[in-house]
């Protein structure tokens, strides 16, 4: 039989002769050069091996730690205390007390979907009345409530915001029912940048005996440290009663490797019902403290190192580079009358928007400079999630976003608008 050629972007099924190390590592450094200019790897705004960010050598204790374990388990007694110290530590940062605890994920899907998998179990338990569960989110809540519904079987009211894009508190009041369960808090909003009034929410949900989970994915490794630094940020984790869980992505402002997220509860009644165990089966004890059974102890080991690295120190010198860089951004847009910002910019999330320009043609124009950057349509905006950017590409950014503008303007940028996807995953 002859051999199959092999393409690395073909549709034949599997290569009938290996290729050499040398043949691989050629290929790999091929595909990778195609995103050789630093500012085309934008969107990876946490670990980023292009000199883009805050040279304090992250990306390099990162990716050894990774290795280091590249073939380890979460079964592996080194990754299991990995974790219980990745908790620990998230815990004292969100001012947890002594009965706290928590738990390492793959990502804040799986930490939301546990966290709503407790908060139901923990209804069904004390509430036998309910029909059907309901959950309370803002408009602007993560999609991962409406992709676990299928599966948990409650029934979602998303409210509308404020005018600010902050979740309503009296409409969030008014929309809790008899079958209630659950509320959500983003710090921030994914999209807008908006940080929830988590206090008041939790004194709903306190009033009510209602869930309060805080969506700090986004926030919450860098939260504690813009207000350590003296910015102004709302309170939102276990020193307000009413907290009963909290999410925080470790691969996004922890700055590990991808595929670490942690979901934290205020007590161990409110986590007992996440862990699964099994024994009737042949091959004996079967013991899962969260979803998924296989995790990347690799993704862990990083997220350990990374924060062992940097400490409190480290983490204040990177969030101070993300704070330079937002106020430079929201300078620039103060002085330009045709943009404004979207919602507050309270922390790492700015959204600008115009009512003089088509700001999409903006979008556009930036990545004809190099620059990927997100857009939103409700409303039409463009917006940055931020990171650590080293001076010199702040400068650049803001050069590039000002000719850009001044593009748009003069000559209305005829090129095409880029295409509104947050996650386009193949489904085929």
């Amino acid at each position: 039989m002859p051999a199959t050629p092999y393409e690395t972007t073909s549709g034949y099924t599997f290569p009938h002769k290996g290729m050499t190390r040398e043949e691989i590592e050629q290929e790999l450094e091929q595909l990778r050069s195609q995103d050789a200019d630093p500012r085309s790897t934008f969107p990876d705004r946490w670990l980023n091996d292009r000199g883009l960010l805050l040279d304090d050598g992250t990306f390099e204790v990162a990716k050894a730690a990774h290795l280091a374990f590249f073939t380890k388990g979460n079964n592996y007694s080194t990754v299991v205390q990995f974790e219980r110290d990745l908790t620990q530590m998230a815990l004292s940062l969100f001012h947890a007390g002594k009965g706290a605890t928590g738990a390492i994920t793959s990502g804040g899907s799986e930490s939301l979907f546990l966290a709503t998998a407790a908060a139901l179990a923990d209804a069904k338990e004390r509430r036998h009345d309910i029909a059907r569960p309901e959950i309370i989110i803002p408009q602007t809540g993560y999609p991962t409530f409406e992709k676990y519904e299928r599966y948990f079987g409650y029934t979602i009211r998303r409210v509308p915001v404020d005018a600010n894009f902050r979740a309503n508190v009296s409409a969030m009041s008014a929309a809790v029912g008899e079958n209630t369960v659950m509320m959500l808090a983003s710090m921030p909003s994914w999209s807008h940048g908006v940080c929830d009034p988590v206090r008041e929410l939790a004194e709903i949900a306190s009033t009510h005996g209602i869930w309060l989970h805080v969506d700090a994915c986004v926030g919450g490794f860098l939260a504690p440290f813009v207000r350590e630094l003296g910015r102004e940020v709302p309170d939102f984790d276990f020193r307000i009663p009413g907290v009963s869980s909290i999410s925080a992505d470790f691969h996004k402002y922890g700055y590990s490797g991808k595929g670490v997220s942690g979901v934290f509860y205020r007590n161990k009644d409110l986590a007992r019902h996440q862990p699964f165990v099994f024994d009737s089966w042949a091959a004996g004890l079967y013991r899962s403290p969260v979803l998924t059974g296989t995790r990347n102890g690799g993704a862990i080991a990083s997220a350990w190192a990374v924060m062992r690295y940097l400490g409190r120190n480290g983490y204040l010198s990177r969030t101070a580079q993300i704070l330079k860089l937002r106020d430079a951004i929201l300078a620039f847009v103060e002085q330009c009358p045709c943009l404004q910002i979207l919602g507050a910019a309270e922390l790492n999330v700015v959204g600008i928007r115009s009512e003089y320009l088509d700001i999409y043609l903006v979008a556009g124009q930036m990545s004809e400079y190099g620059w990927k950057i997100n857009i939103l349509t409700d409303p039409k905006a463009i917006q940055f999630v931020l990171g650590p950017l080293r001076d010199e590409y702040i400068s650049l950014l803001m050069n590039d976003l000002d000719k850009a503008v001044e593009v748009v303007r003069r000559d209305g940028f005829s090129g095409p608008s880029p295409a509104v996807v947050y996650s386009d995953e193949l489904l085929d």
